[in-house]
C-alpha cells in the first residue's frame, strides 16, 4: 500500500511541476505575442504614414517641404512649368521669351534655396527637382515635334 501511495504521490507531484511549467510556456508565448503585436502596430503605422504622405504628394504632384521658403519656391516653380507647357503646347515664342527671364530668376534662387534643405527636405527637393526636369524636356521636345 506504502508502495502505491508513493507512486501516486509522485505522480501527482510530477503532474503539478508539468503543469507549472506548461502555464509559465504559456505565459512566455502571450508575452511574446503582446510583443510581436506591438511592434507589427507600430510598423503598420510607419507604413500608414508614408503611404499618406506618398498620395498626398502624388495627389497634387507637389510635396510638402518643411522651410516656408522652400514651398513657396516650389510653389512658383509649379507656375512656371505650367507656363512652360501651355507655351510649348501652343508653340508661342513670345511667351517662351518672357519664360526665359522667369527661368533665370529661378534658377538663381534655387541656389539660395538648396542652402536651406533639411536631410528629409533635401530627399524631396532631389526627388521633385528630377521629376520636373523630365516634365520640362518632355514639353521642349513636344514643341519641337511637328
Amino acid at each position: 500500500m506504502k508502495k502505491m501511495f508513493l507512486g501516486a504521490l509522485a505522480l501527482m507531484f510530477l503532474t503539478v511541476i508539468s503543469c507549472k511549467e506548461a502555464t509559465d510556456k504559456a505565459k512566455d508565448a502571450a508575452d511574446n505575442v503582446e510583443e510581436v503585436a506591438e511592434e507589427a502596430t507600430e510598423k503598420v503605422e510607419e507604413a500608414a504614414e508614408e503611404v499618406a504622405e506618398a498620395v498626398e504628394t502624388a495627389a497634387d504632384g507637389v510635396p510638402n517641404f518643411s522651410d516656408p521658403d522652400v514651398q513657396a519656391y516650389v510653389n512658383k516653380y509649379e507656375e512656371y512649368m505650367a507656363a512652360y507647357k501651355k507655351a510649348a503646347e501652343s508653340k508661342d515664342m513670345t511667351a517662351f521669351s518672357a519664360l526665359a527671364t522667369q527661368g533665370q530668376e529661378l534658377g538663381a534662387a534655387a541656389q539660395d534655396i538648396a542652402g536651406k534643405l533639411s536631410g528629409e527636405d533635401a530627399e524631396k527637393w532631389t526627388a521633385y527637382m528630377t521629376a520636373a526636369s523630365e516634365k520640362m524636356a518632355a514639353y521642349a521636345k513636344a514643341m519641337t515635334q511637328q
